[in-house]
């Protein structure tokens, strides 16, 4: 078997995304930990495909209004849309662990609503 060129790691659209769910996975860990929840908690792995479903909304939005612009602007919505989620499978997450940015609130509260 040759070896294949990744053709797709010079692109600069994928590099910036892959660095950006890097940084994701890097948040959601600490995060996690923060709140003393397992890596192994049965519950993550339907938290973790709502999160992403939420998120995906909340990023289209974002993007279309023009708020999504950095890494942190998309760390936010991922935190905020993740957090939300799991309060609601009763894993308390204290504000003080998350990011603040009042824009994107709006954009969070609108996709739950």
């Amino acid at each position: 078997m040759r070896d294949v060129p990744d053709e797709w790691g010079h692109d600069p659209q994928v590099q910036y995304l892959r660095k950006i769910f890097a940084a994701i996975e890097k948040a959601q860990k600490n995060l996690l930990q923060k709140c003393d929840v397992s890596p192994f908690d049965e519950r993550l792995r339907r938290i973790r495909e709502a999160t992403l479903s939420a998120f995906e909304k909340a990023w289209v939005i974002a993007s279309r209004r023009g708020r999504a612009t950095t890494e942190d602007d998309i760390l936010y919505l991922y935190l905020s849309v993740f957090a939300r989620i799991l309060r609601g499978n009763r894993i308390a997450v204290p504000d003080s662990l998350l990011p603040v940015n009042k824009e994107l609130a709006s954009i969070v509260q609108e996709v739950f609503s």
